[in-house]
């Protein structure tokens, strides 16, 4: 999302990737290309411009994304003997100020979605938010005030998700990546103020642990940068220049995913022009700070909608503050959880989302 770069900074823009598993309510198909002509058939009929694309093509230029493409996600737990296949719905670039635009975009691909597939939305799938300056790549100043602002209110997000999302290798955690795991928030500030540059920032924010599951994927005996955490800086440097939001779970509906490409982009705005001045890292973040910053973001953004403003809250409505967490799920055993978890008097799972990180 990159182009010519004035002063001035008017909003965001933005690409959604939605990962859902599919079902035609019409057709047994048994191939992803079949589920995926006819995904594009409704919704060229709904006149949303689509195609049936690849991987080779979503990690292109951004400026080849015209309209929306269809993608087979391989992390998905496809049946094709059932008829289901998992699918990545990727959209074109939209400037988030064009909400009449935007908006009536995500309205027509869920009233496709809804209307002639059966959707099953499962932990494994998840809902992404690619974000760059309208008028050009971010600034390094603009980057660290998000990675500052990601770090910072980590844990208060954290409080926004589903538990399964906070302990998700496809999402890990930047404030406990192995560069900051031992470090307080200060002295991460610290460190995020000496990058050089925006690979240098990706570098620090996406160090991923030798002892990962990627790690154990890629054969890395040593630390390495890896683009699945909450929030991805590698993408600064990639030819999309963007910053990517991970950690959303899956859209259930239209609301769903405007609610996430709200929450990304206000946040994202906030964060950029804000950040690097307003937090003070000896402060613990709380979810109240939280939703004013958001909220000051959506206003940035030039949101006066009462709808919209309307998922923020029901977004914020009754999360709760997050303790911090105790076990790093790489390194600890899974008998040493159950112990844990049986003094807690907690379900395992419960645990875990609750009191471990990844």
């Amino acid at each position: 999302m990159s182009s010519s770069r004035t002063s001035n900074h008017p909003g965001l823009r933005f690409g959604v990737e939605i990962e859902l598993l599919v079902k035609s309510k019409h057709q047994n198909h048994t191939t992803f290309n079949s589920v995926a002509s006819e995904i594009c058939g409704h919704l060229n009929k709904a006149k949303v411009s689509s195609h049936i694309g690849n991987l080779v093509e979503k990690t292109g230029a951004a400026e080849t994304y015209q309209d929306w493409t269809i993608i087979q996600d391989c992390t998905l737990p496809s049946k094709p003997t059932e008829n289901t296949f998992g699918v990545e719905l990727v959209s074109p670039i939209f400037y988030f100020q064009q909400k009449h635009i935007w908006i009536n975009e995500v309205k027509k691909i869920w009233k496709v979605l809804e209307s002639e597939f059966e959707v099953h939305p499962t932990d494994e799938c998840s809902t992404h938010i690619h974000l760059s300056p309208s008028n050009g790549p971010w600034s390094l100043n603009e980057a660290k005030g998000v990675a500052k602002a990601a770090i910072f209110f980590e844990r208060c997000i954290d409080a926004l998700m589903p538990g399964h999302r906070r302990i998700n290798p496809y999402c890990m955690s930047n404030r406990w990546n192995p560069e900051y795991s031992q470090l307080p928030t200060p002295l991460i500030f610290n460190d995020i103020l000496q990058a050089e540059s925006n690979l240098d920032l990706g570098d620090r924010m996406c160090m991923c642990s030798k002892d990962s599951i990627h790690a154990q994927n890629t054969l890395h005996e040593e630390d390495f940068v890896h683009p699945h955490f909450r929030w991805n800086f590698t993408s600064l440097t990639e030819r999309t220049r963007t910053i990517e939001f991970r950690q959303p779970p899956a859209s259930k509906d239209a609301r769903g995913t405007m609610t996430w490409i709200l929450f990304a982009a206000s946040f994202a705005q906030w964060a950029s022009e804000r950040a690097n001045t307003a937090l003070d890292p000896t402060r613990t973040a709380g979810v109240g700070d939280l939703y004013k910053y958001v909220m000051a973001g959506s206003q940035m953004n030039g949101v006066s909608d009462d709808t919209l403003s309307g998922l923020l809250e029901d977004l914020f409505r009754g999360a709760k503050p997050l303790p911090v967490p105790r076990h790093d799920l790489k390194t600890t055993t899974e008998q040493e959880l159950e112990l844990e978890a049986q003094r807690k008097r907690m379900p395992l799972q419960r645990y875990k989302e609750v009191f471990a990180q990844l």
